[in-house]
């Protein structure tokens, strides 16, 4: 397993600066379209704030930090575990659902999350999961695992600190957006599985070095999410 070098106080510093600038991005985007309901600036304030998360780390590892570019692919393997750990995520989903469905969410809770974005339509819907499992989770695990959990780990030095910081990031605006639909304990749960998931995708970065093998169990995770959604908005 690959390790981050000791950083520099200078190097910390710009760390925690890209490390900012970057994880404000989809908190702002939450608040701007559920808490503040800005209509067409919060479209335009999500459009804006994926492409701040899509070029700003790039940005700032090769020009600020001046790195080395890298597609992220995998060498030391990986694919099996994180495929057994996305099957176990998957059970335990699956089960989670069955035990506590209800109390997590309902399906007229979930309409109205989808209904103001024409998600309730099949075709639509369909066309929304197939953007989050193979865009927005690479997206998500180009950011939060590739670039804040490698900041973490230049400011904080050690394995578990960064891996567990960065999953509370990762789980901050999931909980924020969640409140707006749902009551306060099936957020708590919901919460609870996006920061064992974040965790999960976290130590798998940080074990493998490559966006691609945390994805493949995030992917697997969404399937079981995904299909949920599908069973409550359209049905089997």
């Amino acid at each position: 397993m690959e390790t981050i070098p000791q950083a520099s106080s200078k190097q910390k510093q710009l760390a925690l600066l890209g490390l900012v600038l970057v994880a404000i991005a989809p908190t702002v985007s939450v608040i701007t379209g559920f808490a503040l309901k800005a209509g067409i600036i919060a479209a335009f304030v999500f459009v804006f704030t994926k492409l701040w998360m899509f070029g700003l780390p790039a940005l700032w590892y090769l020009k600020v930090e001046g790195g080395e570019r890298s597609y992220s692919m995998p060498r030391e393997g990986g694919w099996t575990i994180s495929v057994l750990l996305g099957m176990g995520m998957i059970f335990v989903i699956a089960i989670a659902y069955i035990l506590l469905g209800d109390l997590v969410l309902r399906s007229e809770d979930l309409h109205e999350i989808l209904e103001p974005f024409g998600l309730t339509v099949p075709w639509k819907l369909a066309i929304g999961i197939l953007f989050w499992i193979f865009i927005n989770s690479v997206l998500e695990e180009y950011v939060f695992r590739w670039f804040i959990t490698s900041k973490l780990e230049q400011i904080l030095g050690g394995k578990w600190r960064p891996i567990l910081l960065s999953a509370g990031i990762f789980t901050l605006h999931h909980t924020i957006a969640l409140a707006f639909f749902i009551d306060p304990l099936g957020n708590a749960l919901a919460s609870l599985g996006v920061f064992i998931g974040g965790v999960i995708f976290s130590w798998i970065y940080v074990q493998y070095r490559s966006i691609w093998v945390a994805w493949v169990a995030h992917a697997l995770a969404d399937v079981a999410i995904f299909a949920i959604a599908w069973q409550l908005i359209v049905g089997f």
